[in-house]
């Protein structure tokens, strides 16, 4: 799920996120999840966020992301993204600053490894409980 919600009363746009934790009374985060998120920084320059985790993907948000820390949820392999002598498989889904839910390639988080997944996010494997998506 990749959009905001307008509520009828005010026509101000919610995250999808937010917007169900406070109908349901709880905190926002991840559906299925075995563990919560975190913070992780953004440190590319335009960064886009795609509606899942490939660079085939639309983007979720007209929004480039730029030196900027975000609320990510949890991470999974898809496309490869290379940039310089970073790559990566990984994915990682966050909300952005404006408040949309989209993935971004973990070559653009700080703290990682080539390859490997960004330390501190949940991550979405075969065997794991970790489920990325609302249903």
């Amino acid at each position: 799920m990749t959009s905001k919600i307008t509520t009828r009363s005010s026509g101000s746009r919610l995250p999808v996120r937010a917007l169900l934790a406070a109908l349901l009374g709880v905190a926002p985060g991840p559906a299925r999840a075995a563990a919560s998120g975190g913070t992780v920084h953004i440190w590319g320059s335009q960064v886009r966020v795609r509606q899942c985790a490939s660079t085939t993907c639309g983007l979720a948000s007209s929004e480039r992301l730029t030196n900027v820390s975000v609320y990510a949820y949890c991470q999974r392999r898809g496309d490869r993204v290379t940039d310089g002598p970073y790559y990566n498989h990984y994915w990682v889904e966050i909300v952005t600053p404006q408040g949309w839910l989209g993935w971004v390639s973990a070559v653009y988080v700080s703290g990682g490894s080539n390859d490997g997944p960004v330390p501190g996010v949940p991550t979405e494997t075969d065997s794991s409980p970790v489920y990325c998506e609302y249903p």
